[in-house]
């Protein structure tokens, strides 16, 4: 992959968020909540704020797992005609020893149909390690979250998890499945406790990217950890599924988000060390990349493809780190999921390799792990999920079957498309 290649993955998902601005007419969302926060940046309409007081949790705080500590209406934001939308903080763990908090953005029908309604967990690709770069930041911060027009239509609710912070700022459990999955499923468990809405415990995980990563690891973790939600189906789109794997492939990816991984895992693996983990050649510039977010402000992303091209070669010292070796292998989805799974994966994806999704799907398969494998021919990590796409029409299907309850197919499916 050459350095346009490379700007490419930094430009993947603001593009995505980017996606259809404009096709709707905006809406403001009214809020009862006092002085919205300062804008840093506005490009193409859409504004990321700082992250401002409702982000911090209150000291009295519950610790359990899931439990609502604030809800607020949206202010200052662009949504679809229909749809409005609430920002939630709550409990949630990293692991068995470490608590945290999240926000997460709660998306709903002005009108939905009557009784208790099911939900799409949204679980979100790389934005950044730090929380000033988490998607509920956004004026737009419906964006990027795929074909969201359609599942409010469908009378289906929206969950969107910046994933968790044990402390204020990050880093948030990058890569680290077992965090980001909680994160997600505790997120449902908040919701659920909003005074204007109704959900039920039905629960379908939508992920792309990282955020494929997260919803496997929620496919994995979700009867174990919360055994009170009905997970229904895992959808996993471009996942980072075996990171390990992605890394010694791609070693673009390695540069711009190596860094990224590196901190989150010194931060909640005790055994990993930041600057061990990272090439001597790569120190200096990953100490300056982890402060930076990959979709907004522009000058960030600019800044971390200046800095990523400061050295040769990948910035993990995956090769001579046996912990860090370890610690990635952990991290593969590879548990088994009970619920209903579907891969999709774009041929002509240069930042997740059709390679080592296919490889994966392989692997899982032997294990026993029913699934079905959607591939689909001249789409790329970008354009697999932009709007209209044959994937948005076959999601979409495919979810309206979970919720009715109609039996999946059962082992191994591969489709091409």
């Amino acid at each position: 992959m050459n350095i346009a290649g490379l700007r490419s993955i930094g430009s993947a998902v603001l593009l995505v968020l980017l996606a259809g601005t404009g096709c709707n007419r905006p809406k403001q969302a009214s809020s009862e909540s006092g002085a919205s926060p300062t804008p840093q940046v506005v490009r193409a309409g859409i504004t990321a704020h700082a992250p401002d007081a409702f982000y911090d949790p209150p000291p009295d705080r519950s610790r359990e797992p899931g439990a609502l500590l604030r809800s607020e209406p949206l202010k200052d934001v662009i949504l679809p005609v229909g749809m409005r939308g609430w920002r939630i903080l709550y409990a949630t763990t990293v692991n068995d020893s470490t608590p945290a908090t999240a926000v997460a953005t709660v998306f709903a029908s002005t009108d939905p149909p009557a009784g208790p309604r099911p939900v799409i967990a949204w679980e979100h690709a790389t934005t950044g390690l730090l929380q000033k770069c988490m998607p509920s930041l956004l004026s737009a911060s419906s964006k990027g979250i795929l074909w969201r027009d359609r599942i409010v239509m469908a009378g289906w609710f929206v969950i969107a998890t910046d994933y968790s912070f044990a402390e204020k700022g990050g880093p948030h459990p990058y890569l680290i499945g077992e965090g980001e999955a909680r994160a997600a499923l505790d997120s449902v468990r908040a919701a659920r406790q909003m005074s204007e809405l109704t959900l039920d415990k039905r629960m379908v995980t939508w992920g792309y990217s990282q955020g494929g990563h997260a919803a496997l690891w929620t496919g994995i973790v979700g009867p174990r950890y919360a055994p009170d939600l009905e997970i229904l189906g895992i959808a996993a789109i471009a996942p980072a599924a075996n990171v390990k794997r992605i890394l010694a492939m791609n070693v673009d990816v390695d540069k711009r988000f190596g860094p990224y991984l590196a901190l989150s895992y010194s931060r909640f693996y005790p055994d990993i060390i930041f600057d061990q983990a990272l090439r001597p050649e790569a120190l200096d510039a990953a100490r300056e990349i982890v402060n930076l977010c990959d979709f907004l402000p522009p000058e960030d992303l600019q800044r971390i493809e200046a800095l990523a091209a400061t050295f040769d070669g990948p910035a993990l010292a995956t090769s001579s780190n046996k912990a860090l070796q370890a610690r990635l292998e952990l991290n593969a989805a590879n548990g088994l999921i009970k619920a209903p799974v579907v891969i999709a994966q774009g041929l002509s994806d240069i930042v997740v390799p059709p390679s080592a999704t296919d490889a994966y799907v392989e692997e899982r398969c032997s294990a026993g792990q029913q699934l079905e494998y959607w591939t689909f021919a001249g789409r790329d990590h970008l354009t697999i999920v932009q709007p209209s796409t044959p994937l948005e029409e076959l999601l979409i299907k495919w979810t309206t079957a979970r919720f009715a309850n109609e039996p999946p197919a059962t082992g191994c499916v591969y489709k091409s498309f």
